[in-house]
């Protein structure tokens, strides 16, 4: 049985949640409304996926974050953040560090959303090799983007993370980047496709004008300085690899 606690001030939105995983074998749903003791909750049982708002108040969502962490492990409670605006690059990023384990924006499709949670929670073992879970896509991507001087602050830096975690996920992707993947990010982040593709390509150019040149060969090394940078989906596609090479090597 897959426990689902979720705590949004939103008492329509807890209540579809509710309705939806109502009709669900294998899950149990509990929903409360932010201003609900968290501590409280967490005493009585320990959800295996955790539904938190972005701006769960009065506290506010990177602190209910916080506290969330400070009770459950990644490794036995995964953490979805939801918000019903882009909550920006930066806050992210910081939710991210502090434990997310994965990000919605609203409206939240429920059917994806179920996929999302039996993703989380399948085993390393179980997950094809080029799938893994969100927080190592991004931290395996964090560690090689500072290596190779891709700016953080860029919007392409998220959306390079999201395709990368998706193409992971769904590798066939790749081969339908317009089509699919630009999409699906935009999605994630309330921006086209077209903007995501730009975004994407600012960012590279950026780390190939300003970045480490000598890890940005060593990593790509059939990209010549003749040729420039390695596309978008080129890229992505290197990347997809190099984390699926860090999880079997961490697994």
């Amino acid at each position: 049985m897959i426990r689902v606690f979720q705590f949004d001030g939103d008492e329509a939105f807890r209540e579809e949640v509710a309705a939806y995983f109502s009709r669900l074998d294998g899950f149990s749903y509990q929903g409360w409304d932010c201003s609900a003791d968290l501590e409280q909750v967490l005493l009585m049982d320990k959800p295996q996926i955790m539904l938190l708002d972005f701006n769960c108040q009065p506290q506010g969502g990177m602190a209910a974050l916080k506290r969330v962490r400070t009770s459950l492990r990644s490794e036995e409670t995964k953490v979805i953040m939801i918000s019903q605006t882009p909550p920006g690059e930066r806050l992210l990023a910081q939710a991210a560090e502090l434990g997310a384990d994965y990000f919605l924006l609203r409206p939240v499709d429920l059917v994806v959303l179920e996929k999302r949670i039996k993703q989380l929670l399948r085993p390393l073992t179980e997950l094809p090799l080029r799938e893994a879970t969100y927080k190592q896509v991004y931290d395996v991507c964090v560690a090689y983007f500072e290596r190779m001087g891709i700016p953080p602050h860029y919007k392409g830096y998220r959306y390079l993370i999201e395709g990368i975690w998706l193409a992971a996920v769904h590798p066939e992707w790749l081969n339908s980047v317009t089509q699919n993947l630009y999409p699906a990010i935009g999605q994630r982040f309330a921006v086209s496709g077209a903007q995501v593709e730009r975004a994407m390509r600012y960012a590279l150019e950026a780390a190939w004008e300003k970045g480490n040149v000598d890890q940005l060969y060593q990593i790509f090394p059939y990209v010549s300085e003749n040729k420039g940078k390695p596309t978008n989906s080129e890229f992505i596609s290197k990347m997809a690899h190099l984390v699926a090479l860090a999880v079997e090597t961490q697994g």
